[in-house]
């Protein structure tokens, strides 16, 4: 199966159990002080909870989980393909790579156009 559908299939999975969670907590934070709410009331509270708990969750997997597992930048990587100036000097710095960097799709997409370019210069 493609690693980007497994990835992107966890992450929808991790942002549904987010949402619940989410939802769930700001629920729980109804006590009894909040019983005489209208129910209007009490959809704009959970709402309003539920929203800040799913920010505090972005914010969270933006530094935390996404990067780990990443030991390299993307900017990096394509800096130094784009500091080739010859196929023979790119199939060398495309060979320095690690394996994680070249299953990048955005490694790949500028190799494969400077490939490109320097196969039609010949």
């Amino acid at each position: 199966m493609d690693e980007k559908l497994i990835k992107d299939a966890q992450y929808r999975k991790g942002l549904s159990i987010a949402f619940f969670n989410a939802t769930n907590s700001a629920i729980a934070m109804l006590t009894a002080d909040k019983i005489n709410m209208t129910s209007e009331q009490m959809e704009a509270y959970i709402t309003k909870w539920r929203n800040w708990f799913l920010d505090t969750h972005k914010q969270y997997y933006a530094t935390v989980i996404a990067n780990v597992g990443v030991n390299y930048r993307a900017e990096d990587s394509i800096a130094k393909l784009k500091a080739t100036k010859t196929l023979e000097e790119l199939n060398t710095a495309w060979r320095l790579l690690s394996a994680d960097e070249r299953r990048d799709g955005e490694i790949i997409k500028v190799a494969q156009t400077l490939k490109k370019k320097y196969n039609e210069k010949g």
